[in-house]
């Protein structure tokens, strides 16, 4: 275990984009918040976004008016934006990962050194658990903790600009129900994901150079094989349903109610119906697979 913290360790410091995006983002995300301004549409809507002069009178009283609510629907505006940051960040994080992921084995090959992990007492097991660990347990981990914090700062400044009007933009409650609510969609999604975390640490230890056009050309020339042959999508409709097949699964918005007094127990029904899927489980069967072949494949693998 000490071995494996101290590869995961060194993950980060050699990858600093698993910590330098999220960071970038709440950043943009709170500049964003400071700074945009506030406009509205034909449905009374509004929306931030740049604006030289800010709100006017006129619309600050009508969003005074909107914004004269009832309880409940107050705390599901919070929910809904608290929400929206934390899936922003989490989709930035994906495309991160993805490219991570292709990386990782392919460039201590391409600089060498890998001769040195293998001079010492590690194993290649070691070695690839601390990075599917890194992408897929610590960033998330940690772009949630980013999340949480952004959150409260982007509250904080909508409650200064906002500061005239019967609406504050922050309930402790919501915010710590929100993060209940992630830390239980992380493990599902990672799960979910796992194969396709596996594939491409498989394709990170085979490739030699090019592990984006490796990773992915295949995939496109069985799409086109079998558009032009049998003129059918069945490995579309496939991959659609790995890539975003959890959200079938969860049948959402469906019928269940999320005001904020059941949020909890509204998105955990959601969660569960994943969990109680076969295909959750099968893919994650797959995805420890391949991870295995990658460990092995790493054992002889030599570029020299």
């Amino acid at each position: 275990m000490n071995n494996i913290l101290m590869l995961m360790r060194r993950e980060v410091w050699e990858h600093r984009s698993l910590w330098i995006a999220p960071l970038s983002l709440a950043a943009l995300i709170l500049i964003i918040a400071m700074f945009g301004g506030i406009h509205f549409g034909n449905g009374n809507d509004f929306w931030f976004g740049y604006h030289d002069n800010g709100m006017s009178a006129e619309q600050r009283q009508q969003l005074a008016e909107q914004m004269k609510a009832p309880d409940h629907v107050r705390q599901g505006v919070i929910a809904g934006v608290f929400a929206m940051l934390a899936v922003v960040q989490l989709l930035v994080l994906g495309i991160v990962i993805f490219f991570y992921l292709l990386d990782t084995l392919l460039s201590e090959r391409r600089d060498r050194s890998i001769l040195f992990w293998k001079s010492l007492p590690i194993s290649d097991a070691e070695v690839v658990t601390s990075k599917a660990l890194t992408a897929l347990v610590a960033a998330p981990l940690f772009v949630l903790a980013v999340s949480a914090v952004s959150q409260a700062l982007v509250a904080g400044v909508l409650a200064v600009r906002l500061g005239d009007l019967p609406f504050v933009p922050w309930d402790t409650a919501v915010w710590l129900k929100v993060q209940v609510v992630l830390l239980g969609f992380i493990p599902m999604v990672v799960l979910w994901y796992l194969p396709i975390a596996g594939y491409l640490l498989l394709v990170s230890v085979w490739a030699r150079k090019n592990a984006f056009l490796w990773a992915v050309l295949p995939w496109v020339a069985i799409l086109i094989i079998e558009g032009m042959i049998t003129q059918t999508a069945h490995f579309a409709e496939f991959l659609g349903d790995r890539f975003g097949g959890f959200a079938k699964v969860m049948a959402f918005p469906g019928q269940h109610d999320f005001e904020a007094d059941n949020m909890l127990g509204g998105a955990y029904q959601y969660i569960g119906r994943v969990f109680a899927d076969w295909e959750i489980w099968a893919g994650a069967a797959a995805g420890i697979a391949l991870i295995a072949v990658a460990t092995r494949m790493r054992r002889y693998r030599d570029d020299a």
